[in-house]
């Protein structure tokens, strides 16, 4: 998924502590990288008969990656650019990649799941968590990454899947809250 790097292939500008766990990050990123690309293979797959608690795992082990590579852009910060450059800019290639991945993924899932005739009353609070993370990373973070790394259309795959996602909020019933009735 992203290629890998070690010593030799980055300036660590003599030896600093940051550096060298900035490049240890970078190859336990290209284990999970491997896991994630995994995941969300197998949410595409088997997205007619996948469940949902499958599907929103997958999510959450997409959204734990996403996480370990913010942590690994925040410990490039008090490195000097020639060294900070090059893996911020893998780092976000392979962020880039692995939303792309998981976005055609729910896509595939929530078309299979529009067509049923019943949601799990449990979708409601995790489809309203994942359209509020597609949301900020379409408002905050894909404005920021540079053009060529992010593929054509996901933009549009972006916008279709909060489309089903929004469609799909529509159709969960609010469970009663029967705690104040009599």
């Amino acid at each position: 998924m992203m290629q890998d790097f070690s010593q030799n292939q980055v300036d660590v500008a003599g030896g600093t502590d940051i550096a060298s766990q900035a490049v240890r990050l970078l190859q336990v990123l290209n284990g999970r990288a491997n896991e994630v690309q995994g995941v969300t293979a197998r949410m595409f797959t088997l997205a007619t008969i996948l469940s949902f608690s499958d599907y929103a795992d997958g999510f959450r082990r997409v959204q734990e990656f996403l996480s370990f590579c913010d942590v690994i852009e925040s410990k490039l910060e008090n490195l000097p650019p020639a060294t900070r450059e090059p893996i911020l800019h893998e780092v976000t290639a392979v962020k880039v990649r692995a939303l792309h991945a998981l976005l055609k993924a729910m896509g595939a899932y929530l078309v299979a799941l529009e067509k049923r005739d019943m949601i799990n009353f449990f979708a409601q609070a995790v489809f309203l968590m994942q359209h509020d993370v597609l949301a900020q990373f379409q408002a905050e973070i894909l404005p920021e990454v540079p053009p060529q790394l992010v593929p054509e259309a996901m933009a549009g795959l972006c916008e279709e899947v909060m489309g089903r996602l929004k469609r799909l909020l529509d159709r969960c019933i609010d469970v009663p809250d029967f705690r104040f009735e009599t």
